[in-house]
């Protein structure tokens, strides 16, 4: 079994000269991508470990070798080990429960920089019921969608490694981390004094037990959202069935939450083509405005397919995938949801929406996110926009394609972009065109139609409600912003 020191306090000295050793060694998030000439994932599939491999094989430096044991997960020689490592000496490694030392010298975590951060977790080949896994995609769009502002208190529930808690860190005067995996804690605890954060309390229990009574002005979640027939996984199955934990949850966090305080949590839903989606009605009677960011629909089968390629062997992959088919045949199952349900606790009607999240990966959006609040709160009261003005937030930017027509480059396309944030893009016509391009911080709104609709000899009348039309979009989705 891997692990990780269960109480890192202990070695409070020795993780401070871990953290020294690894900064000096240029164990950060550029250098590992230098190395491995990576992306924005440091390692993209296991397909590509030969890869990097061979790479790492001709740079025999310090940082080569960190990076071989703890982000690759491959043993190096002793002797290699002793030669790159001993400014720390490989006592201390093991004494931490990061290496196991032999005649060759292996990692028990996996440990990788995001950003300012280093995360521990289990290495992603050590599958067990309590299995820590690293830094994935759901993680980082909950990262990302979290509404970052200054607040007293934060609470991650499900924490996993950590990693939500210390984000939180920065901008919370404190913050408590729950999970009901007693390793997830450790190694949540770990990774807190790795990266110098004192400012969290790790509680034990499962989803919103540790925290029963209590408010916080912050709340992310990242729970066992995949809808499966198993128990096998602490950090993906729940045992609830169906997709209960993410309306459970839903239904219970506004619970926790103090007036204007934020949560985001990470779910997944059954596709019964409702509209609006059915997660709108989870949040009924809440207490909470929500954003319902919808991010992808999958397949049955083949959310069953991706869930299940780690699986031991081709025998072992066609068993586990029948029996979460006929778990979803069983269970009417044609199709399956994901994405994040951003609330805001506040007392008055309350609204619901729901929006597509852009394709891709998301960038940081927690303005963004902020915004379509505000936004929200500013069409509700449902101003007179011809008499307001307008300006673009910031990163909004106008796209032409450009296309060669009888001998000279014609506009093909024109798009406005979100170039930060929630990456909206909005295809624009000539007319629409004209009015974005029209838009003026210190003109009305009006007045700017007004003159287009005299321009261009159009109907007035037309122009005002067209236009009004299309800046209330762009308002809604937060592109376009009251001056």
């Amino acid at each position: 079994m891997s692990t990780v020191a269960a109480t890192p306090v202990a070695g409070a000295h020795n993780v401070r000269r871990l953290r020294a050793f690894l900064e000096d060694s240029g164990f950060d998030a550029d250098g590992v991508r230098a190395l491995l000439r990576s992306g924005d994932e440091l390692l993209a599939s296991s397909v590509d470990l030969p890869v990097h491999a061979r790479r790492l094989a001709a740079d025999p430096t310090r940082l080569a070798t960190l990076v071989e044991l703890f982000v690759l997960g491959s043993a190096v020689p002793r002797t290699r080990a002793d030669e790159h490592l001993t400014p720390l000496r490989l006592d201390v490694f093991a004494e931490l429960g990061l290496l196991e030392v032999g005649h060759d010298v292996k990692a028990l975590v996996r440990l990788v920089p995001h950003d300012e951060l280093l995360i521990a977790s289990d290495p992603s080949t050590d599958r067990q019921p309590d299995h820590v896994a690293g830094v994935h995609r759901p993680s980082a769009t909950l990262a990302h969608l979290t509404v970052r502002r200054p607040v007293e208190r934060a609470l991650d529930m499900g924490t996993g490694n950590g990693i939500q808690a210390l984000l939180l860190a920065a901008h919370a005067q404190h913050v408590v981390a729950t999970d009901v995996n007693e390793r997830a804690l450790a190694f949540a605890a770990f990774n807190a004094a790795l990266n110098g954060v004192d400012n969290v309390e790790f509680r034990a229990g499962s989803f919103l037990e540790p925290v029963h009574g209590e408010r916080f002005d912050l709340v992310v979640a990242n729970p066992p959202y995949v809808v499966s027939p198993e128990n096998e996984y602490v950090f993906r199955d729940s045992g609830l069935g169906r997709d209960r934990v993410s309306e459970e949850l839903v239904r219970a966090l506004p619970g926790v939450l103090a007036d204007c305080a934020f949560a985001t949590v990470m779910v997944s839903w059954i596709d019964g083509g409702e509209d609006p989606p059915r997660p709108a009605t989870w949040l009924a009677g809440s207490g909470c405005d929500a954003f319902l960011l919808h991010s992808g629909t999958e397949e049955a089968l083949a959310s069953a397919a991706a869930w299940n390629r780690d699986a031991a062997g081709p025998d072992d992959y066609r068993e586990r995938l029948n029996r979460w088919a006929d778990y979803y045949r069983d269970e009417h199952i044609d199709a399956l949801d994901y994405g994040a349900i951003v609330m805001r606790r506040r007392p008055g009607a309350n609204w619901v929406r729901s929006l597509e999240l852009p394709a891709g990966r998301l960038s940081p959006a927690a303005e963004h996110v902020a915004r379509l609040f505000a936004a929200q709160d500013y069409l509700v009261a449902a101003p007179e926009v011809l008499e307001q003005r307008f300006d673009f937030a910031p990163g909004v930017r106008l796209e032409q394609e450009l296309e060669r027509r009888d001998a000279a480059w014609l506009v093909h396309d024109t798009t406005l972009v979100a170039s930060e944030g929630l990456r909206f893009r909005i295809g624009l016509d000539t007319n629409t065109a004209r009015i974005v391009t029209a838009l003026r911080p210190d003109r009305p709104l009006r007045e700017v139609l007004t003159g287009i609709a005299g321009d261009i000899g159009a109907d007035e009348t037309a122009v005002l409600e067209a236009g009004a039309g299309l800046v209330r979009r762009l308002v809604e989705l937060g592109l376009l912003v009251p001056a």
